[in-house]
């Protein structure tokens, strides 16, 4: 069974579609007029709540919540179109023309009534700030530690920055942060004496003329799903409990899907849950919820009963109850190595070639993004901008890695610029805080024009020429 919640904005309609065919058009509907979704601009929620009758007719109702506050309900209407039973497999988003911040499905066990609970509101706050994300991923690197180690391989591999603020809020930020001049800074920073003298540098190690990105090309390599894991037992799972299953799994298999539930267990894929241990049972659907582990060196395949009857876990004749096909790369297969390269031929002419390679140890899988990847390290590195060392500022907590500032001292070198802060330190003594910044420029002092040095001829003064 296939439903499609969809939200026509040139038409002013939210339309719901219930039935059998993956064209959400061929099924039956039921369609709600939402009045100014074709005029208003902003931030909108649709929510949804989708159950069935008890004939197993799918039964919808929704609210939308517009950007100025207003809420418009949808009342609840029925698809005359009843099924047997159904488990929640696959959940996808469609966008067109417009921008989505967040999808998320739910299962609850009871419908949520008032707006605070629907949109719930005071339930949770947002603790991400993320740049949208614009390097495609055909396959997962293997990753070995933590998940912050993973996420510092994807931020080198992208030349992204992630951290957690002072105040636990984590950021995201792409390499796009550095491509524009800033106008504006995030704070100002006082100098905390005259500064009569700074190190400023602009070191030829910095300049970067001819960038190289390398890509991984995944298109050719086949996965391997001759391997599958099957297992026989018949568990009882009570209301509100969970039954697991492990298997070993090496670092060569893929990590796989959970299973779906079946009526019989006859291909690669599927489980099967029944209301009583006997043979003839029927198979239940959407009672119990799957999900798949991978640790330690052990697949988990974890079933948990959110309804409130025991269910089994059952084979049907004799066979599996569980059966998964966890994929692996087809043996010697690699995918193919590739390089991306970006030049800037007024830099080569200034300070000749400076190359660099940026290997993202298999994070970037197509030649779009490593081409990127390339021109932002070149255009970057071409005219290195200058690097203000050893910056004493009055203390303020507030300064962060990666933001701008503008640093003024109105005596000393009578300084007002602003600044990417790549560098903090803080010490403390005899009840002195001392906070010293590292400051890069946030545009390049142009072209070297080697003022006032007259180059030395190309051969000794008076000799004969050939």
């Amino acid at each position: 069974m296939y439903t499609t919640a969809r939200i026509d904005y040139a038409k002013n309609q939210v339309i719901f579609y219930a039935g059998t065919s993956s064209t959400p058009t061929q099924n039956a509907s039921l369609v709600w007029s939402a009045p100014g979704l074709s005029t208003t601009f902003g931030r909108w929620q649709f929510a949804m709540w989708l159950d069935f009758t008890p004939a197993g007719a799918p039964r919808a109702e929704g609210s939308i919540l517009y950007p100025d506050g207003g809420i418009h309900k949808l009342p609840p209407g029925t698809i005359n179109a009843p099924v047997s039973g159904a488990t929640l497999g696959d959940v996808g988003i469609r966008i067109g023309s417009v921008r989505a911040e967040s999808f998320q499905v739910s299962a609850r066990t009871g419908k949520p009534v008032t707006h605070q609970e629907i949109t719930q509101t005071g339930t949770w706050v947002k603790s991400a700030a993320l740049d949208p994300p614009d390097i495609p991923l055909r396959m997962i690197p293997v990753v070995n530690g933590t998940s912050w180690d993973a996420i510092t391989q994807i931020a080198k591999a992208s030349l992204s920055t992630a951290e957690f603020n002072a105040d636990g809020l984590f950021r995201w930020k792409s390499r796009h942060r550095w491509e524009v001049e800033p106008t504006t800074p995030d704070l100002t920073v006082t100098s905390a004496r005259e500064l009569s003298s700074l190190t400023v540098r602009e070191e030829i190690d910095a300049c970067r003329n001819v960038c190289s990105a390398k890509w991984h090309d995944w298109k050719r390599v086949k996965a391997d799903k001759s391997t599958v894991k099957r297992a026989w037992n018949v568990a009882r799972i009570d209301s509100l409990r969970s039954y697991t299953i492990e298997w070993p799994i090496s670092d060569d298999e893929l990590d796989t899907a959970p299973p779906p539930t079946v009526s019989d267990i006859t291909g690669p894929d599927g489980i099967r849950f029944t209301i009583e241990d006997t043979e003839g049972s029927a198979t239940i659907h959407g009672m119990v919820d799957v999900s798949t582990e991978r640790k330690d060196g052990k697949l988990l395949l974890t079933m948990y009963n959110r309804g409130y009857q025991t269910v089994w876990l059952r084979g049907r004749g004799g066979g599996p109850s569980v059966s998964m096909t966890t994929p692996s790369i087809t043996s010697g297969a690699t995918p193919a190595h590739c390089w991306a390269t970006y030049y800037t031929g007024l830099s080569q002419e200034k300070y000749g070639v400076q190359s660099y390679d940026h290997d993202p140890d298999g994070w970037v899988q197509d030649h779009g993004s490593a081409d990127a990847l390339a021109k932002s390290l070149a255009t970057v590195g071409a005219f290195p901008p200058p690097l203000l060392q050893d910056v004493q500022v009055l203390a303020d907590p507030r300064i962060e890695l990666g933001d701008v500032v503008r640093v003024v001292d109105t005596t000393g070198a009578t300084l007002d610029t602003l600044a990417w802060v790549v560098g903090i330190n803080i010490s403390g003594a005899n009840g002195e805080i001392t906070q010293t910044l590292t400051l890069r420029g946030t545009r390049t002092n142009g072209l070297p024009m080697d003022a006032g040095l007259t180059p030395d001829p190309p051969v000794r003064p008076g000799v004969e020429s050939a």
